[in-house]
């Protein structure tokens, strides 16, 4: 009998620690899911090193247009989203259009339209239309604000809106799209909802 009262008691223990487990491997299940980030299983394949590294970076610094601030000085991330625009090849360019984050997503889409040889800029751009799961934070000197990807390209990149502001000097036309084209972008973006009437 004292056999079977020892062996009774080992079994007695699984039920008190399988919740305790259960308890445990949900907490570490939730923590695991609160923090994370699409970016953490993004397929790097086709992208050199020095890209990536730039990309790292540059992912948590919004959208600079370079112009002074408070500051006295030029952002770096001025700086680091041309040399990633230079730099990155047209098929990385292309790849990182997916990546999920806006700053990223903003200086591909960017860095293909100032591409002399890349000339499926309309569909580009329409394609940046429905790009409105990550906005981007814009700063231009003391003043920053919130938009998505479409309104940057349009606004303060092809300077095609009415709304935008006014074209410098000598740049009309710097990204060779045709009237039609133009047409049909602008038909596209003024039915979007982040469209400023």
């Amino acid at each position: 009998m004292r056999k079977f009262e020892r062996h009774n008691k080992k079994r007695n223990r699984l039920p008190v620690v399988f919740p305790i487990l259960t308890i445990i491997g949900i907490g570490i299940l939730f923590v695991l899911s609160s923090f994370y980030e699409k970016s953490w299983t993004y397929n790097w394949n086709g992208i050199t090193n020095q890209i990536r590294d730039s990309v790292k970076v540059a992912e948590n610094g919004g959208i600079s247009s370079g112009v002074v601030g408070i500051e006295g000085r030029k952002p770096k991330q001025f700086d680091r989203r041309y040399w990633i625009m230079k730099n990155a090849t047209q098929l990385e360019l292309l790849k990182l259009t997916n990546y999920p984050n806006a700053t990223i997503k903003t200086i591909a889409y960017e860095g293909l339209l100032r591409k002399k040889d890349f000339t499926d800029k309309t569909n580009l751009v329409l394609k940046s239309l429905n790009e409105t799961e990550y906005p981007i934070n814009f700063q231009m000197g003391c003043v920053g604000s919130r938009m998505y990807i479409s309104e940057y390209l349009i606004d303060f990149v092809l300077y095609l809106d009415i709304h935008s502001s006014p074209l410098p000097d000598g740049l009309t036309n710097r990204f060779k799209l045709t009237k039609n084209e133009v047409d049909i972008i602008m038909n596209e973006y003024r039915k979007t909802p982040n469209y400023q009437r």
